[in-house]
Parts: C-alpha cells; structure tokens; sequence
C-alpha cells in the first residue's frame, strides 16, 4: 500500500508557477516583451551608431581645423620670405652697388663726351 500511495500523489508544480490559469495569459503576454526588448536593442544600437557617426564628424572637423591652422602658418611663413626676397631684390638692383660693382671688379669708368655717341 505504501507504493501505491507514492504513486498516485502528484507534485503541485502548476500552482508553484504563476497560480493555474493566470499561466497561460503571462505567457500570451511575453512575446511582445520581447519584442519590446528588441526594440530596445535596436534603439540603442542605432543610438551606439548615431553617437559614433558624430565623434567621427567632429573628428574630421577637428582635424580640419588643424590643417587650416597649419597652412595659415605655412601662408604667413611664405609672405614674410616673400617680403624678405623683394627686399633683396631692391638692394641688389640699386644702382649704387652696380656702380660700385662695376668700378671696383670690372674696371669700368664713366664714359667721357668724345665716347659718347648720340643717335637719331
């Protein structure tokens, strides 16, 4: 009799779950939580893809930023040997240093009015 007894109870796992019919309505319910739940990730996910795409942007104007800068500089830099080249020019063109040039390393004197020649 005691072995039969064993087998005829039968554990109570139905009401242990969520109380016997109340079961079977949160189970039609958990679908659209997941569903909710991946619309969460996909939400986060093209937040994740949004943030990235705007670092990457702000990087490329950073970036940009410091390029303009660095030919600024380069221009500035380039103005002032430009500046400084014109100078040059004007000293080397004087006609002070070519007469002086002239005298003292070629030998050269001023024409007198017999050398002179004019024409018509």
């Amino acid at each position: 009799m005691m072995a039969g007894a064993m087998n005829t109870v039968r554990p109570r796992t139905e009401n242990r779950r969520s109380g016997g019919q109340d079961s079977t309505r949160n189970r039609k319910l958990q679908p659209p939580r997941k569903t909710m739940t991946g619309l969460w990730i996909v939400l986060m996910v093209l937040f994740f893809v949004e943030a990235l795409f705007y670092a990457w942007c702000r990087v490329q104007c950073v970036n940009a930023g410091y390029g303009i800068d660095s030919e600024n500089r380069r221009h500035q830099a380039l103005l002032k040997e430009r500046n400084t080249l014109k100078i040059e020019l004007a000293r080397l063109k004087s006609p002070e240093r070519i007469e002086t040039i002239a005298r003292t390393r070629l030998g050269l004197v001023m024409p007198n009015a017999q050398q002179t020649v004019i024409l018509p």
